[in-house]
């Protein structure tokens, strides 16, 4: 997937599977905790959403905090991903 395909689902997750009401705030630079307003369990049940929809596995050990800060350094984290598998 492209970057620009990363984000669109990304947000297509947040919208249909985790129905975030906070997405007039989402683009590229949006912080999902405090301009989405997305709790711990909230990304945990995007990641979730991103393995099983996306086909992109996660591994527990190479989850860290700065990796999902904004849209953007996650679908950069996702990028990596994809590469690696």
């Amino acid at each position: 997937m492209t970057r620009q395909q990363l984000i669109k689902s990304i947000y297509d997750i947040m919208e249909n599977s985790l129905e975030l009401q906070t997405l007039s705030s989402f683009n590229e630079d949006a912080r999902l905790n405090e301009d989405l307003y997305m709790d711990s369990i909230m990304v945990l049940q995007l990641i979730l959403h991103i393995e099983l929809d996306l086909g992109i596995s996660i591994p527990d050990e190479v989850l860290v905090p700065k990796d999902f800060k904004t849209v953007g350094t996650l679908a950069s984290f996702l990028e990596k991903q994809q590469k690696v598998e």
